[in-house]
């Protein structure tokens, strides 16, 4: 027998191993990861050096404690129902939290494993403090938040963009559980003229400003507003009665007016000098086809908006591009008649 030992050192000698019977304590402690033995009871009844150096408990203190005492996520209705699933499956994988001794909050990920020591049941499981781990994640998904943010976002005017007012479209039309929609597209008057006459500078200020009126106005209603392209902009408005959609256009357009942005390179000013008291153009005293729901004339010297809006109930068999054309048709009409008031029609 001692000529076998001999022999078995030898040859571990020669291939590198190490024949130590304290090494696997040794291994067991040196780990950064937490060896933890649980009995079913919930009870801590093993651990590694890890396991006090993570969880800031005294090797007696610690013995003393039930997973569901420094577990906030465990109770013990729901710990008899994990050591049932890991009796059954025999090892599990899952994420939790511990509460260290300072109060603090380590995120942890388990790898569970059902065995039996000596004919009692026991949970072995190696405990990783993930806490980095989570950061990073946290991290990479605020990125990919601001990312998909920034997809969906005008960058000049802040509000959301092309992009997202087709998505949101899309969804709406898909529900089924609200019959009513109604879609507006409203459009800068002579923004052109404003653009050459101020320079690209003020004209982006104008469409910065212009934009949070009416995304604050649409939003307050349950709305959704977008820049659609250019100086023109729609909005979905759903759930909406067709007198409250009627009603809620033309604030929007009453908020565009109260901006009072000056804009004296509208179309027949020229000829009007309001310094030398002449006369106003004819457009500022515009009055509407008989019947036609507008809101009111051009103002001179003043930014505006013209608006073409569509009302269907229901609107189930509808498409969004039927939608999107008749709201177009308004407002055309609108600048047709005017400009500076809304077309509304029912489909």
């Amino acid at each position: 027998m001692a000529g076998t030992n001999k022999v078995t050192q030898t040859v571990s000698r020669e291939s590198g191993r190490l024949d130590d019977p304290f090494l696997t304590q040794y291994s067991i402690d040196a780990i950064t990861d937490m060896i933890i033995w649980v009995n079913e009871e919930g009870r801590y009844v093993f651990f590694n050096k890890a396991a006090t150096r993570l969880l800031g408990y005294p090797a007696d203190e610690l013995l003393n404690l039930r997973v569901y005492d420094i577990d906030p996520d465990v109770d013990l209705v729901r710990w008899r129902a994990h050591w049932a699933e890991l009796k059954r499956k025999g090892s599990l994988t899952l994420e939790s939290t511990n509460r260290a001794r300072d109060g603090a909050l380590v995120p942890i990920e388990i790898l569970a494993n059902f065995v039996v020591y000596r004919g009692v049941e026991y949970n072995c499981a190696v405990v990783r403090d993930i806490t980095e781990r989570k950061r990073v994640e946290a991290e990479l998904r605020a990125l990919n938040e601001r990312v998909f943010h920034l997809s969906m976002t005008d960058a000049l005017t802040g509000i959301a963009n092309r992009r997202s007012f087709d998505e949101r479209l899309a969804m709406q039309m898909s529900r089924l559980n609200d019959p009513r929609l109604a879609l507006m597209l409203l459009d800068i008057d002579h923004f052109k003229a404003f653009n050459d006459a101020y320079g690209h500078p003020q004209g982006d200020a104008c469409l910065r400003s212009v934009a949070t009126a009416i995304d604050r106005t649409v939003r307050g209603a349950g709305g959704f507003a977008a820049r659609f392209g250019g100086e023109e902009f729609a909005c979905i408005l759903p759930g909406l009665e067709e007198a409250e959609a009627f009603a809620l256009a033309e604030r929007v357009r009453q908020s565009v007016l109260s901006l009072a942005i000056v804009h004296g390179a509208l179309p027949g000013l020229a000829e009007w000098d309001g310094q030398a008291g002449g006369a106003m153009p004819d457009m500022a005293n515009r009055a509407p086809p008989p019947g036609h729901p507008e809101s009111s004339p051009l103002l001179p010297g003043f930014v505006t908006v013209s608006l073409g809006i569509v009302f269907a109930e229901p609107c189930a068999g509808l498409s969004a591009g039927e939608l999107l054309m008749q709201a177009d048709v308004n407002l055309y009409r609108a600048k047709r008649e005017g400009r500076n008031r809304l077309v509304f029609t029912r489909l």
